[in-house]
This record gives C-alpha cells, sequence and structure tokens, in this order.
C-alpha cells in the first residue's frame, strides 16, 4: 500500500456537476495529454489508482497548459464538458477522471488539486516515518493546513531529522516546493490518503 501527498485548495465552491464520457472520449484525452507530454516535457496524466481498462480506475489530467479548444475537440465540444474544463483553467486546476464501478459510467469532474502541484507517493513504512519526522500524528489519512507544512519545515529541529535521514531529505524538498505555493485566496492544504 502507498500513501499519496498531495496539495489541495481546500474551497468548497459549487462545482460544476461532474460529465460522463464514452470511452472513445477517454482514449482521445488519453491520446491529447500523451502527445502533450512529450511537447511539454512533463506528465500530464497523473494516475490516483488503477490504470484505463481495469474494472475502477481515477487519475488527474492537467488541462491548464492546453487550449479550452484542444481539450474540449476530445469531447465532440460537449457544453457540460466545456464549463468543467473552463473552471479548471480558471481555478489552475486539475480535471478527475474515474470509472468508479466495473461496468459504471466514465465520469469526468473538477479536481481539488492545483494544476502544478507535486505529489509524493510513498510506501506505507515510509509515509508513517515522514509524518513521524514532520512531528504530525501517524494516520493513513489526513490535512493540515500548508501554513502549519511551513512552520514545520522552517522548525529547525524538524528539518535537521528530515535532513540527516537520506529516504527523507527528496521528500522534504518536495514538501517545500509544496509549501512554496501560494493561492490567488485562500489557504492550501497538504493531503495524504
Amino acid at each position: 500500500m502507498t500513501i499519496t501527498f498531495r496539495v489541495e485548495d481546500g474551497r468548497a465552491i459549487l462545482a460544476p456537476m461532474a460529465a460522463i464520457i464514452t470511452p472513445d472520449q477517454l482514449a482521445s484525452l488519453r491520446d491529447l495529454l500523451a502527445e502533450q507530454s512529450l511537447r511539454l516535457g512533463f506528465a500530464m496524466l497523473l494516475p490516483a489508482y488503477g490504470v484505463i481498462g481495469d474494472p475502477w480506475f481515477e487519475f488527474d489530467a492537467r488541462v491548464c497548459h492546453l487550449s479550452l479548444a484542444t481539450v474540449s475537440k476530445c469531447f465532440d465540444h460537449d457544453p457540460s464538458l466545456i464549463a468543467i474544463l473552463d473552471e479548471a483553467q480558471f481555478l489552475g486546476r486539475r480535471v478527475r477522471v474515474a470509472q468508479t464501478e466495473p461496468t459504471g459510467d466514465i465520469t469526468i469532474r473538477l479536481s481539488l488539486n492545483p494544476d502544478a502541484a507535486p505529489e509524493i507517493a510513498l510506501a506505507n513504512p515510509q509515509a508513517l516515518a515522514l509524518l513521524d519526522g514532520l512531528g504530525i500524528d501517524r494516520m493513513v489519512a489526513g490535512m493540515v493546513p500548508m501554513t502549519e507544512l511551513r512552520r514545520r519545515l522552517t522548525d529547525p529541529r524538524i528539518r535537521r531529522r528530515l535532513d540527516s535521514d537520506p529516504d527523507m531529505a527528496e521528500s522534504s524538498e518536495t514538501l517545500a516546493t509544496m509549501a512554496a505555493l501560494k493561492p490567488i485566496e485562500g489557504e492550501y492544504l497538504l493531503a495524504w490518503i
């Protein structure tokens, strides 16, 4: 099992309703993201669990770097999809694509994750050791405000503890990158599950 640390914006805004897409539209989006990943030099499709074709899967798609027309073409310029893509680009978020039942619909909705935020996926023992290093209660899932993460990363005792363990050094640098992200309004959260 793994635990993924990610940035969430924590805003409880009324997002557009999730839309249902077809397998062909999903394939078109996947092809577009693969092509653009090569062109831009970074991953545009970020798996949460499973892979396309599994009975259950979920992934985030980074759509902020692409034109609305380019992405909406994958969905035949469906107005309900354009609303989701437009909101994602306006808020600087990813979109979440999921199939949660083996024969269920494939849905696309606004993600809680900011577009440019990195993620860390660690095996449970390493993730729990990282939480111990940060002085955060060992929970398999949780969240803390980003101001709290910044405070902990600048605490000399915690920083020495993280830097002394080579396994945590890389993760602490990614956490520092996450902590440096600033939203336009409100506050980001560090979430793990």
